[in-house]
């Protein structure tokens, strides 16, 4: 009886240490996961995302009761969300449901109140986005999650410093939040300060050379500096590796902006309308698109995409706002240019030069080409900005784009007019009634040059024009 005592006890005693030991072992790679989850979030790339939602969700579907794996989940998922446009409003909804009821001063409840932030961003509700992200950010003095989260509702809001300085504050309390670093940097960009973005950016593309956001982000500040643009990670765009439409889009963009400044119309046109059909519900991108198609003539396409923008971001945004600047010259409805930050973009330059042009004639133009440095060749090269500087006086000399360009037929009909040529100015006006930024403002011109020469337009010469700018008001009544 005693033996059988025995062996019961031992067969005990090892079920208990064999429980243990896989109790053991089941909790440090529920550890080493949750380590693996938090570093992906850190870095905040597209990729690492990816990974953190998928161990997110692993952790929190094998125990329930894990309330931090649910919250970094719901972080990831929303993150992908705000920052590139990926709808996961149904899976952040279930990881915050695994949170549960906050608790004060508790990590979970910190970070989970961050994806709430970020999610209600992402719906368009900056109200509620910029409350949670506060109290998150009041609530824990270590965690950077609230903070980021916070920075990205005030860039939505306009309110760049504001923005700028919660990404610092985010990487004070984590200096390894790579994520911040990265924000903080696009943020130096919407401000203009192409020089400081480029030198974060590159540090941290040495470290992450994989990662398209930063390649793409950093293409934008060697752009404006009027640098060769930076290799990217992958070479047109392509469809057969899985990107998300976001980058994508803006890898579209960042072509179809250096086309056009080539002077490669019909490419840039192309690439800029394709990264118009893939941007997902990204402000930025959204603003930054619409300048490109205005500039490009395709005012009707730009201002969809402003009004899908302003959803989301407030109007007075820098990119919103000189977008939208963009998108009223090419209706023929000129306003005042933004004030305050200008974006270290070099589509403004010829934004800035039409507008000028616009407001106050070739005078007002001369003095914009000279600020814009045009004559030193300071700043990126601009095939359209070239032809706008031969509406000066002294500015007279050898084109640079093909004669059937429409931009070029636009300056020197022009040119014509200001020189009494009046057969010349419509002829050339003729052939510049759509297909850049200011053919609404080219239709003006033809027409009135007809008006002076007894003649009548006709109507079929408009129709590529009402196609892709129905509201311009030198239309001929149909």
């Amino acid at each position: 009886m005693r033996g059988v005592v025995l062996i019961f006890g031992l067969a005990i005693a090892a079920g208990v240490a064999v429980w243990w030991w896989l109790s053991w072992r089941r909790d440090t790679g529920s550890e080493r996961m949750l380590a693996d989850l938090s570093a992906d979030i850190e870095r905040g790339g597209i990729a690492d995302l990816g990974r953190a939602q998928a161990l997110g969700r692993r952790l929190a579907l094998a125990d329930p009761g894990d309330r931090e794996a649910a919250a970094r989940w719901a972080f990831a998922a929303a993150t992908l969300a705000a920052d590139y446009g990926v709808d996961t409003s149904r899976e952040t909804a279930e990881a915050l449901a695994r949170v549960g009821a906050p608790a004060p001063a508790d990590a979970p409840s910190v970070i989970g109140a961050a994806a709430r932030a970020l999610d209600r961003l992402y719906a368009g509700d900056r109200e509620a986005a910029g409350r949670l992200a506060a109290e998150g950010a009041a609530a824990d003095g270590e965690l950077p999650h609230p903070l980021y989260a916070l920075g990205r509702v005030r860039a939505r809001d306009g309110d760049l410093a504001g923005s700028a300085r919660a990404f610092e504050a985010a990487m004070i309390r984590a200096p390894g939040f790579t994520a911040a670093r990265i924000a903080w940097a696009e943020v130096q960009l919407d401000l203009g300060d192409a020089k400081t973005a480029r030198a974060t950016l590159q540090a941290v593309l040495a470290q992450a050379p994989k990662d398209a956001r930063v390649a793409l982000l950093l293409n934008e500040a060697e752009a404006a500096l009027g640098a060769l643009p930076t290799p990217l990670p992958f070479t047109g765009c392509p469809a057969d590796r899985w990107l998300p439409p976001a980058i994508v889009a803006a890898c579209s963009l960042a072509r179809a902006e250096d086309a056009r400044r080539r002077g490669s119309r019909g490419d840039a046109r192309a690439l800029a309308e394709a990264a118009a059909a893939l941007a997902p519900d990204e402000p930025r991108l959204l603003s930054r698109a619409a300048l490109a198609l205005a500039q490009l003539g395709a005012v009707d396409r730009a201002s969809a995409l402003i009004a899908r923008a302003r959803r989301l971001m407030a109007p007075g945004a820098p990119t919103l706002a000189w977008a939208s600047a963009a998108a009223a010259l090419g209706q023929g409805r000129p306003r005042a240019l933004p004030t305050g930050a200008r974006p270290a973009d070099p589509e403004l330059r010829l934004l800035v030069a039409r507008a000028s042009l616009a407001a106050g004639g070739v005078g007002a133009l001369s003095s914009a080409l000279g600020e814009l440095a045009v004559d030193t060749g300071a700043g990126p090269r601009d095939a359209d900005l070239t032809e706008l500087a031969r509406l000066r006086a002294d500015g007279a000399g050898a084109a640079h784009a093909a004669a059937d360009d429409p931009m070029r037929a636009y300056v020197e009909g022009l040119r014509a007019r200001l020189d009494g040529k009046l057969d010349v100015a419509a002829e050339r006006l003729r052939h510049a009634l759509s297909g850049h930024g200011d053919a609404c403002r080219a239709a003006g011109e033809y027409r009135a040059t007809l008006r002076a020469l007894k003649q009548k337009p006709e109507a079929s010469l408009f129709a590529s024009l009402r196609a892709e700018n129905a509201v311009c008001p030198n239309l001929p009544r149909p």
